[in-house]
């Protein structure tokens, strides 16, 4: 079981990430601005406005892959260490299709 911890993670966005979040709705990105500051200290549970669920990650990858989901969009991360590097952002159908970026984002070297 996760929970609220006393380790302070890092938030790094993958760079398709962050042009995928601009084009988000205004209301929906607000609610992901309050839920991502709040994944500095603890990246596993719900919020308000948002909830978080386990997805089963792509062929080939053990580490756990994480969604969050404000209304009909979603958000996949995943925790690597201290470090909690967000995927990709967008509306269902067609999002579960960006999910073999984690792979890249366990390439990527903290910075």
């Amino acid at each position: 079981m996760h929970g609220a911890s006393d380790v302070q993670y890092r938030l790094l966005r993958h760079r398709k990430a962050e042009a995928e979040f601009l084009q988000l709705p205004p209301h929906v990105r607000s609610v992901y601005e309050r839920a991502i500051r709040r994944m500095a200290t603890n990246p596993f549970s719900a919020g308000p406005g948002y909830e978080v669920s386990q997805l089963s990650p792509p062929p080939g990858v053990v580490t756990p892959v994480w969604s969050m989901r404000v209304g009909g969009f979603r958000m996949f991360y995943l925790v690597d260490g201290n470090a909690v590097k967000i995927g990709g952002f967008g509306a269902r159908p067609g999002f579960y299709r960006k999910l073999p970026r984690v792979k890249e984002l366990l390439r990527t070297p903290e910075r």
